[in-house]
């Protein structure tokens, strides 16, 4: 990580060439930025700024790119998601370069100690002729399992690690800071049971205490288990890219964090994948993953202990019932809904949750 004295730009207007200089210079010595012009902005959990920048020699002999993405939390509600931003940080800062997932690069990532509060300067993957994940386009099973070899090597870099900690709670700001709840709350949940979507969730969670108790219930198992390690945490198909050939990779890594390895694998499968296909062959990626796991050292878990973890990792992604439009397309809200809602009824997640040992 950057040291954490550098000073960040608390104010849009303060990413200036100066600036871009002095980042950039902590990692590339005698780096200029002469000019920088800004492009296309995108407003959402955080802010992300394209630029086009001309250096002196000493950035080409770098081989910096002519643009990147300056990416950080300058949005009203920014100050509510402070760890989401350090944790984007300490991932690019520290695992990006160790080239275990296909990641965008990062020139630049830091954090301010005393605030939480980060930035990073990231690849612009439109350069590698990138395209960018949808849930309205299903990944195939080969993407599918080289993305599961890629989630294999994440998890079993830190596996069990006790320094885990430094990525804060189990379950991360989505158990801790009741975002998931939040949003079910004050009717949203009901109303989501009207739906046509919801015809495939099993009963037993179709009122908002079932679908809390759901929650909490995966929320405490994970405290509890034996399998934990750094994952992904929000990998949804629109925070994967491909390459021209097809190679997945992982954007947006805000949701880093600790968490039981089912986390990623259950949102990853279920969440990407068409949900006959998912359905057809999710038994065989699951067993596919615990092998990865076990090339890299890892004493996997057993095929019952991984199965069961699948099934109950499912719940999480009910929150897409009521996710709201604003924050996703309605479309892909709905097709994500149906997914997850379909893979709780054949997995019988109630049963995994509340009924297995």
């Amino acid at each position: 990580m950057t040291n954490p004295h550098f000073h960040l730009p608390r104010t849009l207007e303060e990413v200036d060439a100066a600036w871009l200089t002095a980042a950039l210079g902590q990692r590339f010595p005698g780096v200029e930025v002469r000019t920088v012009t800004f492009g296309t902005a995108v407003r959402a959990t955080g802010t992300k700024l394209r630029m086009l920048l001309e250096y002196n020699d000493a950035g080409h002999r770098h081989r910096l790119p002519a643009t990147m993405w300056f990416k950080g939390g300058y949005e009203a509600h920014s100050d509510h998601v402070r760890t989401s931003h350090a944790r984007e940080s300490l991932f690019y800062a520290e695992i990006e370069p160790l080239g275990l997932v296909n990641a965008p690069k990062c020139y630049f990532a830091s954090v301010d100690d005393d605030s939480g509060f980060g930035v990073q300067l990231i690849e612009d993957l439109l350069v590698r002729n990138a395209s960018f994940g949808d849930a309205r386009k299903p990944v195939s099973v080969a993407a599918a399992t080289e993305a599961l070899n890629q989630l294999a090597r994440l998890h079993a870099h830190r596996w069990n690690a006790p320094d885990l900690h430094r990525l804060g709670e189990v379950g991360g700001s989505l158990a801790t800071d009741g975002i998931v709840l939040r949003i079910m709350r004050d009717g949203a949940w009901e109303k989501s049971m009207t739906a046509p979507v919801a015809a495939a969730l099993p009963q037993a969670f179709h009122t908002y205490a079932a679908a809390e108790a759901g929650m909490e219930r995966l929320w405490a198992l994970d405290r509890a288990s034996q399998h934990l390690c750094m994952v992904h945490g929000d990998a949804h198909p629109g925070n994967l890219f491909f390459e021209h050939d097809g190679t997945p990779g992982f954007l947006d890594w805000q949701r880093f964090m600790q968490s039981d390895w089912a986390h990623d694998v259950s949102y990853f499968l279920i969440g990407s994948m068409d949900a006959e296909e998912c359905a057809a062959h999710e038994r065989d990626l699951v067993a596919h993953y615990l092998k990865a796991l076990s090339a890299q050292g890892v004493a996997a878990p057993s095929w019952d202990e991984a199965w069961l973890s699948y099934r109950r990792h499912a719940m999480y992604g009910l929150v897409w019932n009521v996710v709201p439009p604003t924050m996703q397309p309605a479309e892909v809200c709905e097709m994500e809904a149906l997914r997850f809602n379909a893979a709780v009824k054949r997995l019988d997640t109630h049963d995994a949750l509340f009924g297995a040992a």
